[in-house]
């Protein structure tokens, strides 16, 4: 769950489904619903500081990228952007923190 602070607070939800990492893979498969455009399949890719993900629609329709970066222990940097086609429909840049 995503809560957005605003007037009114909106709250996005995604469930995820991620393949386990196997040892020594440097990169896994998701799936999610998203509840607004459906279905969605896409790769998580660990590269050092960061999580990059690519995601596509099964019909291609919907592709996107999305870049989650580890700025300290609680503090995750986000961004990301969404395409119907070839128009961009959604771009983000959020700052993600963790909570005991």
């Amino acid at each position: 769950m995503l809560r957005l602070r605003g007037d009114p607070t909106r709250v996005q939800h995604n469930r995820y489904e991620i393949e386990p990492l196997t040892p020594g893979a440097r990169s896994t498969h998701w799936n999610s619903i998203n509840p607004h455009i459906g279905a969605l399949r896409g790769r998580f890719v660990l590269s050092g500081d960061a999580i990059l993900s690519n995601y596509a629609s099964p019909t291609g329709r919907y592709r996107g990228f999305e870049s989650i970066k580890m700025e300290s222990a609680k503090l995750y940097s986000v961004r990301g952007a969404m395409l119907d086609e070839d128009k961009v429909i959604s771009t983000w840049a959020l700052e993600l923190t963790a909570h005991s």
